[in-house]
């Protein structure tokens, strides 16, 4: 029986395109062995039928209680090392397995890693890149979660601790309260500065929601948040005065290649002069170049 290194979870609900995309960026992954658990939710847009036909990915069908439940699902079905969880309308640059299973290999005391991502509209262009800082509790439960799901990854110890599982009474702001419990619990987090994982925006992701802003707060409470809202502010301060320090918001030049189907096929990508910021009313992304690659090319 093949050793497994990654689990990674898939939730599904009517986005067959996005998946299609999302599933090639994870058979492009080369040096590891995977599982990609994708966990619909009873799609009507013939999702199902497709992953029915798809040998490598280990599709399942049926209702669920909305992301968290569905992820809770897909993992449940995993045995890797690693467990993460890519969203349908994410993806994994090439090469992300190999280097975060790297990581975790050299530095066994850690038990999540996340890292950098590029933000991208439905085209894959680049909206923004998001370059962060060292995971700091105190700038979370004051302020917002920094780290993006698409860059997380678990050590399995932690579900075999019963520790990696979400909360599904949230139904927007889960994996901060997942990430804040692990660390209370005292899992060791780091990051890794490279860009591993493209980050899709629409204008209508589950962020936007006014009950995201209630549940965020609700969590900052929970987790001991300042009551005062100006020492909030001084720590929102301090982390964008650390993001400053790194050139988190200096414009670059990017080039990354993106999944165009579940082959994969890749666009090459390049765009110059990305910064940091972006809001989600503006949504539209920049690229120079597109170069569009044959299977086997990337």
């Amino acid at each position: 029986m093949t050793h497994v290194r990654f689990s990674i979870a898939t939730p599904a609900w009517n986005a067959l395109d996005k998946l299609r995309r999302c599933v090639g960026s994870v058979r492009g992954q080369t040096g590891v062995t995977y599982e990609h658990l994708v966990q619909d939710g009873g799609s009507s847009d013939g999702t199902a039928e497709w992953l029915a036909a798809q040998s490598d990915v280990a599709g399942v069908s049926e209702k669920d209680h909305g992301m968290y439940d569905a992820i809770n699902r897909a993992w449940s079905r995993g045995s890797g090392e690693f467990f993460s969880w890519l969203n349908a309308d994410e993806q994994y640059l090439p090469g992300t397995l190999e280097k975060v299973a790297a990581y975790f290999d050299s530095h066994p005391d850690v038990d999540i890693v996340f890292a950098n991502a590029i933000v991208a509209d439905m085209d894959g262009k680049v909206v923004a890149l998001r370059r962060e800082i060292p995971f700091r509790k105190s700038y979370v439960v004051n302020s917002f979660l920094n780290t993006m799901s698409c860059t997380l990854f678990f050590r399995k110890r932690l579900r075999e601790q019963g520790l990696l599982a979400f909360d599904t009474g949230y139904r927007y702001a889960g994996d901060m309260d997942l990430i804040l419990r692990l660390v209370e619990a005292g899992a060791v987090i780091a990051h890794l500065p490279d860009y591993l994982s493209v980050f899709g925006v629409d204008g209508s992701n589950l962020s936007t929601h006014q009950r995201m802003q209630d549940e965020t707060v609700a969590l900052q409470k929970k987790f001991g948040a300042f009551s005062s809202g100006w020492l909030r502010q001084a720590v929102l301060v301090g982390r964008r005065i650390e993001r400053l320090v790194i050139g988190a918001y200096k414009p670059e030049t990017i080039s990354y290649l993106y999944a165009v189907d579940e082959t994969p096929s890749y666009h090459r990508i390049t765009a110059s002069g990305i910064g940091g910021r972006y809001t989600l009313a503006d949504v539209r992304g920049r690229a120079d170049t597109i170069e569009i690659l044959r299977h086997g090319e990337a």
